[in-house]
């Protein structure tokens, strides 16, 4: 089978962004996707079913700018949070609720959810999780490879920037992205592989399709991954932050990071592989300590604080966030390092108040402000 990479807009975008609904009393997740989505009727086609009938997602069309992706989430979110409101129903963006159990969650009838479900068993139930996937538009399936092997590195990075779920069924677990533990546990998922070329992936999906290890390439559940049919490379391991500020802040990030590895490839720069142990390593700091950890150098030869080494990166990215006029957008990153990630903000809010549903009342509350 020749697995064909449709050419695309350079550095267009797609977001999708997968949003918790509430119960507006008691603050738990709601299975409320189907009454939402009846309100919403045809006005809408961004707003759609996701596995737990208490998540829903939300995607942009494609945009040639950040001011585009502002605009099309904005409108987007507050017909759904208008939405929400008639039906009772509260909104809220974070990587994980703080105390609904996977347990309880419906899961959306659906062919495909259903087959998911077989295949998969418990790993799919407890998957009550959210998630913020950004797209960029690539040429061509050599240059995507290219970036894809140099964006390992940095996946870390943009864990940590977005980690939001330190609370799982009522526990504090410790970790500041425990939704990235829970992702892994899909068979798969995780960090993808170093490939040597197009051909080299290729050749991966064509024995995964052959050994019945996936039936379609939406069974790739990497951290990053090609996105042939639409020719983007795709971005999946951030949490779903708790701003809309915080969504446009990291989409900025990774829309100027795929614009420097694709001028690295135009100019022939050789890829200079960070370890894999190194980037698995940063991966695992990412999720445990979010902002307030190290990361091991690329070359292997020392640790930085992770705050210090976006700074870095956003200071290294300033000129394409000028020449792709989303310079207020990167520099918000700097933003979220002063306020802390949003796994901190949380656990503040529980430390001052020891009370779940005082975490999730702030977040949902300051989200429903944002967006109507």
């Amino acid at each position: 089978m020749e697995l064909k990479f449709n050419h695309s807009k350079e550095l267009t975008l797609g977001v999708e962004l997968e949003i918790q609904l509430l119960n507006g009393k008691s603050l738990e997740l709601a299975p409320a996707s189907n009454e939402i989505l009846s309100i919403v009727g045809n006005c809408n086609s961004s707003i759609k079913h996701e596995l737990m009938l208490s998540n829903i997602e939300v995607n942009t069309k494609v945009c040639n700018n950040m001011a585009q992706v502002h605009a099309d989430m904005s409108e987007t979110l507050k017909i759904l949070g208008e939405a929400a409101l008639k039906n009772g129903t509260k909104l809220s963006i974070a990587g994980s609720h703080p105390f609904s159990h996977w347990k309880e969650q419906l899961i959306t009838e659906d062919e495909r959810y259903e087959r998911l479900l077989n295949k998969l068993a418990i790993i799919a139930r407890r998957f009550n999780i959210f998630g913020l996937h950004v797209h960029v538009g690539i040429g061509d399936g050599k240059k995507c490879m290219y970036i894809m092997n140099r964006l390992l590195y940095y996946l870390p990075y943009l864990l940590a920037i977005s980690s939001n779920s330190p609370f799982w069924n009522g526990y504090e677990t410790g970790l500041k992205s425990y939704r990235s533990k829970v992702f892994e546990t899909l068979p798969t998922a995780g960090l993808p592989f170093y490939f040597k070329d197009w051909e080299d992936y290729a050749f991966l999906v064509d024995k995964y399709i052959a050994t019945g290890t996936i039936e379609t390439i939406r069974e790739i559940w990497w951290d990053v991954r090609p996105h042939p049919d639409f020719g983007t490379i795709e971005v999946r391991i951030c949490d779903s932050p708790s701003s809309i500020k915080e969504v446009m802040a990291i989409t900025a990030l990774i829309q100027a990071l795929v614009a420097k590895l694709g001028d690295d490839y135009e100019n022939g720069i050789a890829i200079h592989s960070a370890p894999p142990w190194v980037i698995r390593e940063n991966k695992w700091r990412a999720s445990r300590y979010g902002l307030d950890g190290t990361f091991i150098s690329e070359d292997a030869s020392q640790t930085i604080e992770i705050g210090q080494a976006l700074r870095a990166l956003v200071k290294e990215l300033q000129s394409y966030g000028e020449k792709l006029q989303s310079l207020k957008e990167l520099d918000y990153i700097n933003e979220i390092i002063n306020m802390g990630d949003g796994a901190s903000r949380q656990l503040n809010l529980f430390a001052e108040s020891r009370n779940l549903k005082t975490v999730v009342n702030g977040l949902s509350t300051s989200f429903m402000d944002e967006i109507l």
